[in-house]
């Protein structure tokens, strides 16, 4: 079974901070192709420090891909301590307001409003949560990611199918050239053991580099190699298909690679109009499946 790289999750469930307080958490993932695995995570202030898990988790279990992960948390306050007042900064205000009135002559007392509105005189700041709080955090992603990956799946079930159908038209089209490589070196012997007959016991130098060159030519229009190297490469495709690794859109790449190689050696050696439209076509089925492939984990 292969998988896909693209997929998306997402859940809502209650995060029971202690006997009275409870809050909602929604998550969700989403993944996206990439050569690689990267992960971006969008998390509320309070929950921040667990970034590095959420992604080692991730990475465990997703392998490969572009991966976001947002976190919305409800009741954000009940992650907050007391509130704090800075006494210190209240009296500086204080000693800035009577400095002013004093200078201007302004006799209006100081009032309460006059302290609160100001800047830093007040501080929430977060305070750390329970490792059991933690834990089920953790543990919603990698629900999450099981959901994805289960995604992943479903989509991959497509592309295997698209992938076997490629295989099989290629397998069909390298069928197709090597009956007509066949055919071709026979055509060539016959020319070279007419031309040979005509040249007949002639042992000048002349016709002797012209027999050797008869006989290159035919060296070089053979393509028997190339044909058992891109059976021998199409069938690791479909091996790799189906193997029980995870991560096998590098290898499947790679492999196309070599497909690709092949074919163009075979176009290149072959100056025959029928093996030319046959290496197109395979060309063709290449390009689309490395297409696929780019999709694949």
């Amino acid at each position: 079974m292969i998988q896909s790289m693209t997929g998306f999750a997402s859940k809502t469930f209650v995060l029971q901070m202690d006997k009275e307080n409870k809050t909602n958490v929604t998550m969700s993932i989403k993944a996206l192709n990439s050569r690689f695995f990267e992960a971006n995570c969008k998390l509320p202030h309070a929950i921040s420090h667990l970034e590095t898990e959420f992604v080692k988790v991730m990475k465990n279990k997703l392998r490969r891909g572009y991966v976001h992960l947002v976190a919305h948390i409800e009741n954000k306050s009940l992650f907050k301590g007391p509130v704090e007042v800075a006494l210190s900064t209240v009296q500086s205000y204080v000693d800035g307001i009577n400095a002013i009135k004093e200078k201007f002559g302004i006799k209006d007392e100081i009032r309460l409003d006059h302290i609160v509105l100001q800047q830093n005189i007040f501080s929430v700041a977060d305070q750390p949560i329970d490792d059991s709080i933690a834990q089920t955090l953790i543990e919603a992603v990698e629900d999450l990611c099981d959901t994805v990956i289960e995604a992943r799946h479903v989509e991959g079930a497509t592309l295997l199918k698209d992938f076997e159908l490629r295989i099989a038209a290629m397998d069909k089209e390298i069928d197709l050239i090597t009956s007509r490589a066949k055919d071709l070196i026979e055509e060539h012997k016959q020319k070279i053991h007419a031309a040979i007959k005509e040249i007949g016991e002639d042992e000048n130098a002349m016709a002797d580099a012209r027999k050797s060159a008869l006989f290159t030519m035919l060296d070089k229009m053979d393509i028997h190699e190339e044909i058992v190297r891109f059976k021998s490469h199409l069938h690791n495709l479909s091996t790799y298909l189906n193997n029980d690794a995870v991560e096998k859109g590098k290898q499947l790449d790679f492999t196309l690679q070599e497909l690709a190689r092949e074919i163009n050696t075979i176009a290149a050696k072959c100056s025959d109009a029928t093996i030319s439209a046959h290496a197109i076509n395979i060309k063709v089925e290449v390009e689309k499946t490395r297409e696929q492939a780019q999709n694949i984990v």
